[in-house]
């Protein structure tokens, strides 16, 4: 049976938009290179008019916070934080940006002599500040990350905890199959907290583009269609020689699974 189908988006740069319009639905952009809120609107203008004229809609962004922005240990700077965040959010609206994700590993790094307990309640003041200034329509998504990339909200029932400890409706959650392998989390994690999960990233073994390997995939969308997840995915991997041809390989062996056919 055909369920609703779910949004193929993919992760890209401008510059690479052109070569996957044929193939997805929209883009996602990296907000704190493509979106560069630390570069004052003046000197953005010229790049901004570029960004509006995309050949795909951008619907969502990643790579929210710039590592040189710390959300947690003793060197935060909320004036930063906040010219961060109107910056990026007013450019990010003038887009139709409705998702921006959360990852950030680099910004949120519990530092040496920082409490967990005091990183998480830092973490949880930088949501609320988003939601906050967040336009209508849009929601933020926070991204567990692998042990790796990151020594904080490592797992997607870890994500959960800190949305409802933010307790705001656009701050929900992430689901990155990538990070559920590293972390050995089992996908079933996702129903504990699924009426939180707003977004998805996807990729294959090795984080190289879906259909080339043999992560789950199959069996992560049909755990989202059970769900009745009707959201967007995005391919979010690392590229090889050709990336207009893996882009299209990736797009042609998702497209189905989006759909419900199995």
């Amino acid at each position: 049976m055909t369920q609703q189908s779910i949004e193929l988006g993919i992760c890209v740069t401008p510059e690479q938009a052109p070569l996957v319009a044929a193939h997805y639905d929209y883009l996602e952009l990296a907000l704190s290179t493509a979106l560069d809120p630390l570069v004052d609107d003046a000197t953005f203008a010229s790049t901004m008019a570029s960004l509006m004229n995309l050949p795909l809609p951008v619907r969502a962004c990643n790579n929210f916070v710039n590592p040189r922005v710390r959300l947690v240990g003793p060197e935060v700077d909320w004036h930063l934080i906040e010219r961060y965040i109107r910056r990026g959010f007013a450019r990010a609206e003038a887009l139709g940006v409705e998702l921006i994700v959360f990852g950030s590993g680099g910004a949120r790094m519990v530092p040496e002599g920082t409490s967990r307990e005091e990183a998480w309640l830092q973490l949880v003041s930088f949501c609320q500040h988003c939601s906050d200034h967040a336009y209508p329509g849009l929601v933020l998504a926070i991204e567990p990350l692998n042990q790796g990339e990151c020594n904080i909200i490592n797992s997607y029932e870890e994500g959960v905890a800190l949305a409802r400890d933010v307790d705001r409706t656009n701050v929900q959650v992430l689901a990155d199959i990538y990070h559920f392998e590293v972390e050995s989390e089992p996908v079933e994690d996702i129903s504990e907290g699924s009426e939180l999960l707003a977004h998805v990233h996807l990729a294959d073994s090795g984080r190289l583009y879906p259909g080339s390997g043999s992560y789950p995939l199959r069996e992560w969308f049909e755990l989202l269609h059970e769900l009745g997840y009707d959201q967007r995915a995005s391919v979010e991997c690392t590229w090889g020689d050709d990336f207009a041809a893996e882009a299209q390989a990736a797009a042609e062996f998702l497209r189905p699974l989006t759909r419900g056919e199995f």
